[in-house]
């Protein structure tokens, strides 16, 4: 509980996970992936519930060994690969609400970033309450700058890619940019009720480090992310 208001913390684990299959509940660096997630939202002592949605038995099973409730299994239309995670936000809010009564604030969180700490799910919560803004999303420096991203035409042609403002300049020289990272939502149970959306009128950046703001999607994320795990349990 925080500020004496009702908080709770919802975790979306689909079970049919393509580019890493079974990567909510695979073994990483020791552990199911999705117990990391588990153990940094108990750490963080703020909420008065934790719910999982999933479609999945498997993985309700292991969230339910770590900790989490389990109330529902997430209805098959609502986990495919073109399903929308604010659906499925919506769904579970809404099964909440009916159940339980609205709550106060809300944080979303990605059982697939291993590395966001019980520290930071706090910090994001505490900046969220502090500010009196509506909404936080959790975000990184881009590991390169933004300037010099665009999208490729058909014909894979690079005229006009880079602007010619900032070609031949030095990274350092180039205004920073940042990326959502993927670690965490939190905000205002009412405000999320009434949008349906984390970006709001006022939504604000939680900065957190790119060494900590790996969010699984590819064997590679996976295994950079054991290899990081590891050097901290060895540290």
């Amino acid at each position: 509980m925080l500020d004496g208001k009702r908080f709770l913390c919802l975790m979306l684990a689909r079970g049919g996970s393509k580019g890493v299959p079974n990567k909510n509940i695979k073994a990483l660096a020791g552990k199911p992936l999705i117990n990391y997630s588990i153990e940094a939202v108990q750490g963080a002592g703020l909420f008065d519930r934790m719910i999982l949605s999933t479609d999945s038995p498997q993985i309700a099973d292991v969230a339910l060994a770590g900790g989490m409730e389990v109330p529902f299994l997430r209805p098959d239309h609502l986990a495919t690969d073109e399903s929308s995670a604010l659906d499925s936000i919506v769904h579970a809010l809404d099964y909440i609400e009916a159940e339980d009564g609205p709550y106060d604030y809300v944080q979303y969180i990605f059982p697939t970033a291993p590395l966001r700490t019980e520290a930071h799910i706090r910090a994001g919560a505490e900046m969220l309450v502090n500010t009196k803004c509506d909404m936080v999303i959790s975000v990184c420096e881009t590991d390169h700058p933004v300037q010099w991203m665009n999208h490729l035409p058909a014909d894979n042609s690079l005229q006009n890619f880079v602007h010619l403002d900032h070609r031949g300049r030095n990274r350092q020289e180039l205004e920073k940019s940042y990326r959502i990272n993927g670690s965490l939502y939190v905000g205002r149970w009412d405000i999320f009720a009434q949008r349906k959306d984390w970006f709001a009128q006022d939504t604000r950046a939680f900065i957190m480090p790119t060494e900590v703001s790996i969010d699984i999607d590819t064997p590679l994320d996976f295994k950079l992310a054991e290899l990081l795990l590891k050097e901290q349990q060895h540290a």
